[in-house]
Order: structure tokens, then C-alpha cells, then sequence
């Protein structure tokens, strides 16, 4: 299971709470029409003391404020941008989009009600719409801190690199917040695959902030990619230790200990991970992944279990339970399960090798080839798979095929053991040697 995240540091928000405009003058018949009504300065300062609440974070106590302001004066821009800004605050992205809009639409140049929905848009992933809406608010504002950053922030995601930079370089952003900023520069050298400038812009955002779990988890990240598995799971522990709420932080961290052949460190991370995102099919599939690698086959099959009880047709904990099934000797349900895993996939390696490495151990030579052949075509460098086309076809007396087969796995195991591991040995920790070939079958 690939687990991957897509890490997005919360952007600037821009309601910047703008000085409200001053209200229009009443003449005497429309005063004589509103007695009862609250006038445009008590609007003004309804206003002032919602968006002093919402800059404190008090959204209850703001809310029933703006919804009377808006009562009062339906047609009042500001009103309709913090109540937006309220909304986005709380989630309700739709109806907030909705406020800024109509922000826009009742006062053109409103800069704090693009900046508010610039926001909302980079954050539901609309980067290009984003960008867009920045560039006017530098337009009517020259650099402006929270617009400037947020724009290198959207052209980032857009992948327009040297732009970005030169704007998360500037006064205005790192002014702004320079260690998001020095942050999102590490993101785009990494991004250009200059790793050594990121991780110096990475340290820097750290030295300003030490509490930074983005920063230390991209650091993991960077080490991970060039295999300095040590350092990256240092790093990792230090992302979960200041952010457990992130259930990647413990997956990458498990991963390095499993990596380091500390599995009995992986085992207990990912069960903590499960007792906390219990509805997570992921947190299970991992506490099967270590249990695995543990030889605690029992566990294994139980959280496999777990994992596919929560998404039924997860290709990857199908080929692992067939695996685990297989292994405690259940040969029929391990066949089901691993054929299923390969109709629901014609790309998932471990489908194709178990099944075949299955049916050879049930001396069924014949109907194994096929799916080694296509583990083979899927992964052409797994030593495994070639010893068990060896297996079958020695047993089926075609020599010339069996010894090329044999060849072709020495070749690729001599290769395998003079590499450091690599990441696919996390979820398939006793594959790719003769370590995973039946007892009986070997030579």
C-alpha cells in the first residue's frame, strides 16, 4: 500500500479584518423610515467587534453578531466576508465560497474578500483560480504580505517554481511568515532535486521555529529518498512526537524501523497508530505488515482482516492475507483470496508471485507459470519470482528453460544483497531470496 499524503501548510488567511467603510449619510426621510432600525455606524461596529472575535477565534460568540448585521444590512459587503471567513473557519467551504463572492460582487474592489477566497480556493486545490485572485490583490496592493506569500504558496502547487520562489524570497513573505516560507522553498528545491539546499531551508524554518513537524517530516522525507534510513527515521520521530494526529507520521516512521529490521519498534508504533485511527483501514494494514515481518502470522491475519472489513477490495492486504492464509496452511482460501487480488489488478506484483509461488508448493506446475510469467513482466528484477519459474519447470523437465530461469534469479540475488534494502522490502519483509521459498522445494 502506497501511502502517500499530500502536505499542505495551512495558508495566510487574508481577512485581514479591513478597516470597515464609513457609512453613508441618511437623509431625514430615510432616518424617519428606519426609527427602529440600527443605524449604518452601529452596523460598522457590529462588524468591528465580530471580526475582532474571529481573529481571537471565539466563532461561536461572532456568528449570531454577523447573521444580525446581515439582517440589518443585507447589501453590506464586509458582513457577507467574515461571515465567509467564519464559515471557511468551520469547514463549510461551499457556503463560505458563496459569502466571498458576494462579497466581491457588492464591492468590486474589496482586497480582503479575494484574498479571503484565494485562500479557500488554494485549499480545496483550485491553485490556478488562486493564483488569479493574489495577482489582483497585488495589483490593488503592492506587496501585500499575506498575498504575496499565498500566491508563491499557489504557484508552487502549479509548479511554476522560479515564480514561486522569487516571491517566497521576498521582504513582504518572509516578513509575513518566514518559516512557512523558508519551508515551501525547501519544498521546491527538493521539488528541482537540489536535496541539500532543501534541507538547509528546512533547518533554517527550524531554527526559527523548533516546534515545526512539516519541517522535520520533510527532512525524513528527503533522507528516506536517498536511502539514510537512520537519519530519516530520527527525523520522523521528532514529526510524531511534535504532530501525532497525522496517521503518515506513524506510517513513514514505522516504515524506517521495519527498513532497519526493528520490527518489534515497528510492531508496537503501528498498533498505537490502529488503537487511534481505528477506523483507518491503513492503521491495520500496517500492524499486519510488522506482525509479518515478525513471523507473528496470527496478528498478521487479524488485522488484514480488520483492513479489509474497512475496504473490501484493497488489492494490496487481499495479496497479503493470501500470503499469511497460505503460510498457516489454508491453501484454499489463500488461492481465492490471491486471485481475487489479481482480477481486481493486472499490475500488483505480490498477487501474481504468491499465487504462483502457491501453486507450485501445491505441485500444480502447470497453472503457476502463467502468473510467474506476469509477475515477471510486472517486476522484472525480483529475484523470487524467477526461482520459482526454476521450481516449476525443473519439475516439469524443461531443462533449458529451468537453468535460464536459475541464471537469471543468481544474477538478480547476487544484486539484491550487495544493495541496501529498499522501500518494497517494508510490506514484503521476507521476500526477494530463497528465504521465501518453501522448505521442501529447495535446492
Amino acid at each position: 500500500m502506497n501511502y502517500k499524503r499530500a502536505r499542505v501548510f495551512p495558508l495566510a488567511f487574508a481577512f485581514a479584518f479591513v478597516a470597515l467603510c464609513s457609512p453613508p449619510s441618511l437623509d431625514a426621510t430615510a432616518r424617519q423610515k428606519r426609527k427602529e432600525a440600527v443605524s449604518p455606524v452601529e452596523v460598522a461596529s457590529m462588524l468591528r467587534e465580530a471580526a475582532a472575535l474571529l481573529q481571537a477565534g471565539q466563532l461561536d460568540e461572532a456568528e449570531p453578531i454577523l447573521k444580525r448585521a446581515l439582517a440589518l444590512a443585507p447589501g453590506n459587503a464586509d458582513a457577507h466576508n467574515l461571515l465567509g471567513a467564519l464559515l471557511d473557519q468551520r469547514g463549510h467551504r461551499r457556503e463560505a465560497e458563496v459569502r466571498f463572492r458576494e462579497a466581491i460582487r457588492l464591492n468590486p474592489k474589496s482586497v480582503s474578500a479575494r484574498a479571503n477566497l484565494g485562500v479557500l480556493l488554494a485549499r480545496t486545490g483550485r491553485h490556478g483560480e488562486a493564483a488569479l485572485l493574489f495577482e489582483e490583490v497585488l495589483r490593488a496592493v503592492p506587496d501585500h504580505p499575506q498575498a504575496t506569500y499565498n500566491l508563491g504558496v499557489a504557484l508552487y502547487h502549479l509548479k511554476r517554481y522560479d515564480e514561486a520562489a522569487s516571491l517566497l524570497n521576498s521582504d513582504p513573505a518572509r516578513a509575513e511568515r518566514a518559516p512557512e516560507a523558508l519551508y515551501y522553498l525547501g519544498l521546491i528545491e527538493s521539488a528541482l532535486g537540489q536535496s541539500e539546499e532543501a534541507v538547509d531551508f528546512w533547518q533554517r524554518a527550524l531554527a526559527l521555529r523548533e516546534n515545526y513537524p512539516e519541517a522535520n517530516f520533510a527532512i525524513g522525507e528527503e533522507l528516506r529518498k536517498h536511502r539514510r534510513y537512520e537519519g530519516a527515521a530520527e527525523f520522523y520521530e521528532r514529526a510524531l512526537k511534535q504532530d501525532s494526529s497525522q496517521l503518515v507520521h506513524y506510517v513513514r516512521l514505522g516504515g524506517m524501523y521495519m527498513l532497519l529490521v526493528r520490527y518489534d519498534q515497528a510492531l508496537e508504533l503501528f498498533q498505537r497508530a490502529a488503537a487511534r485511527f481505528s477506523d483507518k483501514p491503513e492503521a491495520h494494514y500496517f500492524v499486519g505488515i510488522a506482525a509479518r515481518g515478525a513471523a507473528a502470522y496470527e496478528l498478521a491475519e487479524t488485522s488484514f482482516r480488520k483492513s479489509l472489513a474497512l475496504q473490501p477490495d484493497n488489492v494490496d492486504a487481499l495479496a497479503q492475507l493470501g500470503f499469511i492464509v497460505g503460510e498457516r496452511g489454508d491453501v484454499a482460501e489463500a488461492e481465492r483470496l490471491l486471485r481475487r487480488a489479481t482480477r481486481l489488478s493486472d499490475r500488483h506484483f505480490y498477487a501474481f508471485y504468491d499465487l504462483g509461488r502457491l501453486l507450485v508448493k501445491t505441485r500444480r506446475y502447470e497453472e503457476a507459470l502463467p502468473a510467474l510469467r506476469r509477475g515477471a513482466a510486472i517486476k522484472p528484477d525480483n529475484p523470487g519470482v524467477y526461482y520459482q519459474q526454476f521450481l516449476a519447470l525443473s519439475r516439469l523437465n524443461r531443462k533449458a528453460e529451468a537453468e535460464s530461469a536459475l541464471a537469471v534469479f543468481k544474477r538478480l540475488e547476487q544484486e539484491r544483497k550487495s544493495r541496501p534494502r529498499d522501500e518494497d522490502e517494508i510490506e514484503n519483509p521476507a521476500d526477494s531470496s530463497t528465504e521465501t521459498q518453501p522448505r521442501d522445494e529447495r535446492r
